[in-house]
């Protein structure tokens, strides 16, 4: 079914978006052709001009186009004009966001939590990864991309937290260096999302706080009281998105060694 198809009404920006991505898609398959058959790019589409009669509508501050049926009357023509803008115009007036990481997680890796229609639409303003989104909410954009996507912030900022909640792979136990008077036995927590804004997680055993002596994006280091190695850990950024874990420590920490793999479940 065409966007326009079955005389139902589609916001305005949402017909822009897909004339502007099959144009994109059209100068793409120039560009291709001409590297794979070794022929010179010898015209380019410029300017595009339609004109579109239609029904307008005002719903929920939106303004919605219905086409019109060749027996309706009272329609508006709009004239809609697509002209080419060089790359200096596009970084004058973007915002600049990093170049996407091949090992970043795509928008589909959120599964439920977006729908395809919501993923479709932030990937039409650029944003096809979670480091983006990320970047976006540290630039305090998360607004202006909810209302251009017309996707409620708070939905988008608790999306997010699932999304970049700390992942756990693995506990291990080792001893500090220092003096052998001060020799005390400590957890390491290897992984990812390991620290958000340059802060680590909140972390807890058995219900209780426990302290962070180092802190990387991969790895923590804590400081756990005697009866915390084993148990249920959990650490948290926010509240709504919590990883939680047993885990069991206590031979290798009475005895200095061993290794421990801990099952990992998000909270949300």
């Amino acid at each position: 079914m065409s966007l326009l198809g079955a005389n139902q009404a589609v916001a305005l920006e949402d017909f822009i978006q897909a004339v502007q991505s099959q144009l994109d898609t059209a100068q793409t398959r120039m560009s291709l052709r001409a590297q794979n058959d070794k022929l010179p790019l010898t015209f380019a589409i410029k300017d595009i001009a339609m004109d579109l009669k239609a029904h307008v509508e005002l719903a929920d501050g939106e303004v919605r186009i219905r086409p019109a049926q060749p027996q309706d009357k009272d329609t508006t023509v709009l004239r809609l004009g697509f002209t080419a803008i060089t790359k200096p115009m596009i970084e004058e007036n973007a915002v600049q966001l990093a170049v996407d990481d091949a090992e970043d997680l795509t928008l589909d890796a959120l599964g439920d939590d977006l729908a395809p229609e919501e993923r479709r639409r932030l990937e039409g303003i650029g944003i096809r990864t979670v480091a983006k989104l990320d970047e976006l909410r540290k630039q305090g954009l998360a607004g202006s991309v909810g209302r251009i996507t017309r996707l409620p912030v708070d939905k988008l900022e608790s999306v997010l937290s699932r999304a970049t909640r700390p992942m756990v792979s693995e506990v291990s136990s080792e001893e500090s260096g220092g003096s052998s008077d001060a020799l005390r036995q400590r957890l390491r927590v290897r992984g990812r999302n390991l620290l958000r804004d340059g802060v680590p997680p909140r972390v807890a055993i058995g219900g209780r706080e426990v302290g962070v002596v180092h802190a990387s994006d991969d790895a923590i280091v804590l400081e756990p009281g005697p009866d915390q190695f084993a148990g249920q850990m959990s650490l948290e950024y926010d509240p709504r998105a919590r990883t939680e874990l047993w885990f069991d420590q206590s031979q290798a920490a009475s005895f200095g060694m061993g290794l421990a793999r801990p099952r990992e479940r998000g909270v949300q």
